[in-house]
């Protein structure tokens, strides 16, 4: 929820910027109708310099779209890394101690600690779950431990009993095989999220002819994609994944109906068209 109050300024934006586009849909289709039928490539980059000059007499910008999207990019990674190392991050324990404790409890060497993508959560259940392991430790890594509140002060991320350090990957033939339905969710909520996108943006209709296979790619590998990380993943991840779609499409879907896209009849495109053919004439003139 804080992730997406932080991003909702530019989701405003976003949708504002799509309903300015919509606002100029005549003119650009007035400026591409007084270039029809000629498609030498001076006549192309005039017509183009003209649309780009209407888009920054309007104050429409291409590219702010992208900037959430990026932002979100941006902010998913320290995320994955506070998810994934409690120890160090809700629990102030440094990662070179953490190490010497994997090792210390016997769960593998320096070199496997720097593989395990969920060695922290392997930390806290060893000591939470076998009662000789605390005493596995020196007394320099036990009052480590003591000095966070003991094994009962460790982060706690269990859902229903079930940590959610555990990758859906993993939860095969488990206890807790329920954990594989998190990426399934995901990958249908994903799909939903890009179709109602499409319905909800503003589609320029040369630039969707154009864009087609990049479309594609967001419709439908975007979500593949998904499912892949969030099977590989912390469940944890998988689950902010989930609230961050529901509420996205919810964001949307405000602006949505806040902002409508204007609607234009035949005549105001013939409007635009006669406005633009009476300012090339002045200009002449």
């Amino acid at each position: 929820l804080a992730m997406q109050l932080l991003l909702c300024p530019f989701g405003y934006k976003q949708q504002k910027n799509m309903v300015k586009q919509a606002a100029i849909r005549p003119k650009e289709m007035a400026i591409r109708s007084k270039y029809k039928g000629r498609t030498d490539q001076v006549t192309m980059k005039k017509m183009q310099q003209e649309i780009m000059d209407l888009y920054q007499k309007e104050g429409y910008s291409q590219l702010a779209g992208c900037l959430p999207m990026l932002l979100q990019l941006i902010l998913i990674f320290p995320i994955y890394r506070v998810v994934i190392r409690p120890l160090e991050f809700l629990s102030g324990i440094g990662k070179d101690v953490c190490q010497s404790i994997y090792v210390a409890l016997g769960l593998g060497d320096a070199g496997a600690y720097a593989k395990d993508g969920i060695a922290q959560f392997n930390i806290i259940s060893e000591l939470r779950n076998n009662s000789e392991a605390f005493g596995k430790l020196g007394a320099d890594l036990q009052a480590v431990i003591n000095d966070v509140g003991g094994i009962e002060g460790l982060p706690n991320m269990t859902l229903f009993g079930i940590d959610l350090g555990i990758t859906p990957f993993n939860a095969f033939g488990k206890s807790y095989w329920w954990l594989i339905f998190i990426p399934l969710i995901n990958l249908g909520l994903m799909y939903l999220s890009q179709f109602l996108s499409k319905k909800m943006s503003y589609q320029n209709p040369q630039a969707q002819e154009m864009n087609n296979s990049s479309m594609k790619i967001m419709m439908y590998v975007l979500p593949l994609m998904t499912m892949f990380i969030t099977f590989s993943f912390a469940a944890g991840i998988g689950i902010y994944w989930i609230f961050r779609t529901l509420l996205s499409m919810l964001q949307q879907f405000i602006f949505y109906k806040l902002m409508p896209y204007p609607k234009f009849t035949e005549e105001d495109y013939k409007k635009a068209d006669r406005d633009l053919r009476g300012n090339t004439k002045s200009k002449k003139d």
